[in-house]
């Protein structure tokens, strides 16, 4: 080992034998990467050379002195910046990434290669180092003035430190550029400055911008799209004018334009946009899919069908244009047509789930619930993996498979915390209708320890305590709904329906129900409520008001049973037969029905 130590090239240099390895690999395109490997190579050579060749070590020391510095003299500042970079890049292996930022800006101050600029602004950046990637930058952009990706960051970093002018240079300097890519810039911008500074900060940016440079159509646009994003409708629908004036046949801007009249409610001039944008461009299936939906918006699914069809006649392989085909079908009616459709999108990744569940929705409404059970769960993933589980849920309730629905409901609670109000009073339901009270009672019970105070689930179990008999209960929760929303419709109602029902507290009914009716004047269950409490108080002319009202809005059999009892009552049985007909038609197994048939024996014989 001495013979290394006597003939090093310089003290600070590393072991020369990895050099070669890590520099190629990282800047094998740099201009200074040639040097850098022509001295890992020299390195290469001196290494053996001092081990094994005996004719440099005969060599006096003064000759030997001589020939080195003959030798070093031309590369000593580039041994230097191999030193820099080999230092960066095996701090960075290492995750030291401040010493490796240390070490690449060194390098980039003390070398014209932009590669070594470049690294050393990415690394800043990455950091979050603001200082040091200002200072990387300048020196990349000064060494490669014409690269558009230095002036592009060079922008974005002074406009966050705030420096308006000099970013303004750098966008003058961008412009003037051949291969700015400038309308993907300013979209970058714009993203950037929508995460990155305050709404104020960012449109005052781009209003300085385009006033700068008000003949640069693209500038207008990104304003418009950062107005529109931070919900400034009107100012982003100006701009798209400003660059539509610009540059009229810019589909990309009559898009955005189309967007904001859309987001603005005025779905017929959006329309008429996007219509515009296709006569100038009417191949773009892009533009053709967006004005189907727009077809579809207004409801002319004809119109959007023909013109899916012409994107798919060119285009047979466009699985977005099919995917909306097959829901135009579907609202069409055209299951059959429609399920043609999704099935063809069961092998793309894209669509796959979305294909599946509507594929179980069709099987559902032709009532082919194993079917419909077996599309639903193929959902695994994708936005409607939530839609499919509650519908397959759906399905076995309907096939009558009762404890794998619940152990289903159990299991999706777990899943989607988030959804478990819903899944509760779903649960809930589902054993009211199976007359299991006592059940969907215990279930209410536990879903308001998990989830307590919760107002729909303090109304749905009143509503099972009341099938209970469990009148305090009853009251008690809707006191507590009513406590918290003293103006809650359907909380006055039920708890002043179920005083008057009771027949004990009639005036206390009263000043619920009063405040119901007048929240809800034409609501058919406020007004059997408030018909019903009239009859109890034997106003039967104002109560039969009242229940007519609201049996005449909905045929429903328990209004008909109140109206036909007041009918009854009060003289008119006739009628009162011929209401109480209709209602058993209608649902003969219906609590109050069979309470009226138990009363009135003779209008039944």
């Amino acid at each position: 080992m001495g013979g290394f130590n006597q003939c090093r090239i310089s003290a600070a240099q590393p072991p020369v034998e990895i050099i070669p390895i890590v520099i190629v690999f990282r800047f094998r395109d740099s201009s200074v990467v040639k040097r850098l490997v022509f001295l890992a190579c020299t390195g290469i050579f001196w290494l053996s050379g001092c081990a094994g060749s005996g004719s440099l070590r005969s060599n006096s020391n003064g000759a030997l002195e001589s020939d080195l510095k003959t030798l070093t003299k031309p590369v000593a500042r580039e041994s230097e910046l191999v030193y820099l970079v080999l230092a960066a890049e095996l701090a960075g292996q290492r995750g030291q990434y401040d010493i490796a930022l240390q070490n690449y800006l060194e390098a980039a101050r003390k070398s014209r290669d932009p590669k070594l600029a470049e690294r050393a602004t990415q690394i800043a950046l990455y950091l979050k180092d603001t200082d040091k990637a200002l200072e990387a930058v300048r020196l990349w952009v000064e060494r490669d003035p014409k690269q558009a990706s230095a002036h592009r960051i060079a922008a974005m970093l002074f406009l966050k430190a705030g420096q308006m002018d000099q970013a303004l240079a750098q966008f003058r300097a961008l412009l003037a550029l051949p291969d700015a890519d400038l309308e993907d810039t300013l979209i970058e911008l714009v993203k950037w400055l929508d995460s990155e500074v305050s709404k104020e900060q960012g449109l005052r940016t781009m209003q300085r911008l385009s006033e700068e440079f008000p003949k640069v159509a693209e500038l207008h646009f990104a304003y418009a799209l950062l107005a529109s994003d931070k919900g400034e409708q009107q100012l982003a629908l100006e701009e798209t004018q400003r660059a539509l004036a610009l540059q009229p046949d810019w589909s990309r801007a009559r898009l955005l334009q189309a967007q904001v009249m859309s987001q603005m409610g005025d779905s017929e001039a959006a329309r008429r946009a996007v219509q515009k944008a296709l006569k100038s461009d009417p191949d773009n299936a892009r533009l053709r899919l967006i004005y189907s939906q727009f077809l579809i918006k207004a409801g002319d699914n004809k119109a959007a069908e023909k013109e899916l069809l012409r994107i798919l006649d060119k285009e047979p392989h466009n699985q977005d244009a099919r995917f909306v085909h097959a829901g135009v079908l579907m609202e069409m009616g055209q299951f059959g047509r429609a399920r043609e459709e999704f099935l063809k999108l069961t092998d793309t990744a894209k669509w796959q789930s979305q294909a599946f569940f509507y594929l179980g929705l069709i099987e559902a409404r032709r009532d082919r619930l194993e079917d419909s059970l077996r599309w639903f769960d193929k959902v695994t993933a994708g936005p409607l993996l939530f839609d499919a589980k509650v519908n397959a849920i759906t399905a076995l309730i309907n096939l009558k498979r009762l404890p794998e629905a619940r152990q289903r409901l159990s299991e999706v609670r777990k899943a989607f915390p988030q959804e478990a109000l819903r899944l509760y009073l779903l649960e809930a339901e589902l054993l009211s209708k199976n007359k299991d009270y006592e059940g969907a009672f215990d279930l209410l019970t536990e879903a308001l320890d998990e989830l307590p105070g919760q107002t729909e689930l303090l109304y749905s179990r009143a509503l099972v305590a009341e099938q209970l008999g469990r009148l305090d209960v009853l009251e008690s929760d809707l006191r507590t709904v009513l406590e918290k929303n003293p103006n809650d419709p359907n909380a006055l109602n039920a708890l002043g329906y179920t005083l008057a029902d009771r027949n004990d507290r009639l005036q206390e009914a009263k000043d619920y129900l009063d405040r119901a009716i007048e929240l809800k004047p034409d609501d058919p269950a406020v007004l059997d409520s408030y018909g019903w409490l009239q009859y109890r108080l034997g106003n039967y002319g104002s109560a039969l008001t009242y229940l007519r009202r609201a049996y005449q809005s909905v045929r429903d059999p328990e209004i008909g049973a109140h109206l036909g009892e007041v009918l009854w009552e009060s003289g008119k049985r006739q009628e009162a037969k011929r209401i109480w007909k209709e209602a058993i038609k209608k649902n003969p197994d219906q609590e109050d029905i069979q309470r009226i048939k138990m009363r009135y024996r003779d209008a039944f014989k």
